[in-house]
């Protein structure tokens, strides 16, 4: 009877680990992967190529969904046996305005995500959520939760803005921002405002403090379509922060929420997006994408 409970035992944990990674055999089953997406809650480290000794040029957040331009040599890494990834960095390709590439261990990809939860979150959990990408406060206001504890926040399109610090709680489910606003003539006064959490969804989070409101991907706003339409688009810091929702499987929805212009938006950028390996749910898009992307 033990030994039998200690099989059984065995068995339900080689099942949970190959639920959560994507090993050797998976790649060696299918030779030609389109999308897959990161299964890592601490995030997935970027890197210059196929080994963990050559140059780390960035992080992937859990759940990004990511292009696989194809898959390299086999390494076991952490006790999982799979192969190396290439991948295409859409925000570094927009940037760049021509394709670049990445390559991350395919032991911490999905190739089928979860539905999104935070049971069992910690703060560090809830911190990378915030610091995916930058946030959009109603039509024109934003704000920018940073790794090192530090935040951004004013209005798009205008001089007015500032910074500060935040800490965040699980237990007490609150955000507290501790920070100075002002223009460009003037500073304000530093201030503490904390912020009940209502509800975390994986595209937009509900707080509240005298009135509720939510937080969502800066991209909802038209501001930034513009960058995605023009021919060479010039990316600065806070546009290029905002474009990492669209590693997302959810951007898909945000793009096509556009009340105003969809037709002409999609026809201008598919270029841009498509060159991304953005996805979008668009039947004359899909076929261009899968052309470009024989």
């Amino acid at each position: 009877m033990k030994m039998k409970k200690m099989i059984l035992l065995l068995a339900a944990a080689l099942c949970s680990s190959s639920a959560f990674s994507l090993d050797a055999g998976y790649f060696k089953k299918h030779k030609k992967v389109h999308f897959l997406y990161v299964d890592s809650p601490e995030g997935l480290r970027v890197r210059s190529s196929s080994s963990l000794s050559a140059e780390k040029t960035g992080v992937l957040y859990d759940r990004m969904k990511i292009k696989v331009i194809s898959v390299g040599s086999e390494a076991t890494i952490d006790g999982i046996k799979s192969n190396w990834v290439k991948i295409l960095l859409p925000v570094d390709t927009l940037k760049s305005n021509s394709a670049t590439y990445g390559w991350i261990f395919g032991g911490y990809l999905t190739n089928k995500l979860k539905p999104f939860s935070t049971e069992g979150w910690t703060d560090a959990d809830l911190r990378r959520y915030l610091c995916r990408f930058s946030w959009a406060l109603g039509e024109r206001g934003y704000i920018i939760f940073n790794p090192d504890g530090t935040c951004s926040l004013g209005l798009l399109e205008s001089g007015s803005g500032g910074g500060g610090t935040y800490k965040v709680s699980m237990n007490d489910m609150t955000i507290t921002i501790t920070a100075t606003v002002g223009d460009e003539d003037s500073e304000g006064e530093e201030m503490t405002e904390t912020y009940s959490i209502i509800s975390i969804e994986e595209e937009k989070i509900t707080l509240d403090s005298s009135v509720e409101f939510m937080l969502e991907p800066s991209i909802i706003n038209n501001y930034f379509y513009s960058f995605l339409m023009r021919e060479n688009p010039k990316i600065g810091w806070f546009e290029e922060l905002s474009f990492y929702a669209l590693m997302y499987p959810f951007s898909s929805d945000i793009l096509q929420r556009i009340d105003e212009g969809y037709d002409d938006f999609i026809k201008n950028s598919t270029g841009t997006l498509i060159m991304m390996g953005i996805y979008v749910d668009d039947a004359g898009y899909k076929a261009q994408f899968k052309s470009y992307w024989k």
